[in-house]
């Protein structure tokens, strides 16, 4: 210190002496000493006790479930239906791609479940007519064979009658009772009686077979049945052909699942999506919470349904109150995508962070994935969290 120092600094403390006899130098120095001590010490305390009574750490950050919305089919971009940042409800579509070729696969797939309709319905009525016609045939025929096996009876029972006229007739000409004329008229009413016989079992056999020829017939409504089951099992596998190929349409179209807000738009119009690549994110800000890393050698203190204090960087100067939901069991290390071996040989221990999910309760504003916090948890034994 400069001599004009010195004297300036020596003049304000004889001024202060004059003004307050009792004040000195020395006992200022002492006063403002004590008040850095007592600063001191109380934040000292602050940190002690803070330390004592809660596990503390920076490294948070607001999380949330990041969906990512992909394609199951390839093909151009022909609608962009939302911005980045823009609100979604869930089946909102978010891109259309060309589904021109899709669609027409659909309609050739449906004109061929019609023609495959088309084809049933016009057998189902082929069967019903032919059920119909050889029901009434049958009928027929049946009383076509009664009707020629009476007339069988009837031919046979004038036979007979005709044989005992003939052997009558003989034996009153042998005895010469009766001319020639009547043993030959005798003669020629018996063969006449004979050949109806034998025309009458010619028809019964032929209304006989008949019959069975419409039955027959009824057998061909056994084979449009036959014919009806293939052409149904087609309809199916066209029908199943068809719901395939429409869902492949509504792939065309992409949508939303989840309500939410839109964080990234990975195509615009005219470009080629690939099947499988995720084309958006979107997440719930509803449903965003805190994820906290903390030290390996804390973690002892943290358990679910501890209270927690949350201090947001987006938001300064205010405080949100939450609980611990959930611990990892294992280190942020263990879960990284390119673990760090040593290979060189030289370790160097480094304290392992274990992540921790934080629910806040009605935070009442807007929380961005992403944004930093500092939480204060407080610090509880396994059995006390409640």
């Amino acid at each position: 210190m400069d001599g004009g120092a010195a004297q300036t600094e020596t003049g304000r403390a004889s001024g202060l002496s004059r003004r307050w006899p009792w004040l000195t130098a020395r006992r200022i120095r002492l006063a403002v000493i004590l008040a850095v001590i007592a600063l001191a010490a109380i934040f000292l305390f602050r940190f002690l006790s803070e330390r004592a009574g809660y596990v503390a750490t920076a490294d948070a950050r607001i999380a949330s479930d990041m969906v990512a919305v992909s394609t199951d089919i390839s093909g151009r971009i022909t609608t962009l239906a939302v911005s980045k940042g823009d609100r979604v409800a869930a089946g909102d579509v978010i891109f259309e791609i060309d589904r021109r070729e899709a669609e027409l696969a659909l309609a050739q797939y449906q004109a061929e479940a019609d023609r495959l309709r088309a084809e049933i319905q016009r057998e189902e009525m082929r069967a019903n007519l032919s059920t119909s016609k050889a029901g009434s045939e049958v009928a027929a025929r049946r009383a076509g064979t009664l009707s020629a096996s009476a007339s069988v009876a009837a031919a046979m029972s004038d036979f007979e009658t005709a044989q005992s006229d003939f052997a009558r007739t003989e034996d009153l000409f042998a005895r010469g009772r009766v001319t020639q004329a009547a043993l030959d008229r005798a003669q020629n009413e018996l063969d006449t009686a004979q050949q109806a016989v034998r025309r009458a079992e010619a028809d019964a056999d032929r209304a006989l077979a008949e019959q069975r020829t419409a039955s027959i017939a009824g057998e061909e409504v056994a084979l449009i049945e036959y014919d009806l089951s293939v052409l149904r099992a087609a309809l199916r596998q066209a029908e199943a052909r068809v719901e395939a190929q429409e869902v492949v349409v509504d792939q065309h179209t992409i949508r939303s699942p989840i309500d939410g807000v839109v964080d990234e738009l990975f195509y615009d119009v005219g470009e080629h999506s690939l099947r499988g690549f995720r084309m958006a994110l979107v997440h719930d800000p509803d449903a965003a919470w805190v994820s906290a890393n903390i030290k390996e050698t804390e973690i002892r203190h943290v358990q679910p349904g501890a209270p927690v204090t949350v201090k947001i960087d987006s938001y300064p100067g205010r405080e949100f109150e939450g609980r611990v939901t959930a611990i990892n069991d294992s280190t942020l290390a263990e879960a990284a995508l390119m673990p760090n071996p040593n290979a060189n040989g030289v370790f160097t221990k480094i304290t392992q962070r274990i992540s921790v999910r934080i629910d806040l309760e009605a935070a009442g504003v807007p929380l961005r994935p992403g944004t930093m916090a500092y939480v204060r948890i407080e610090k509880t034994e396994a059995g006390d969290a409640g």
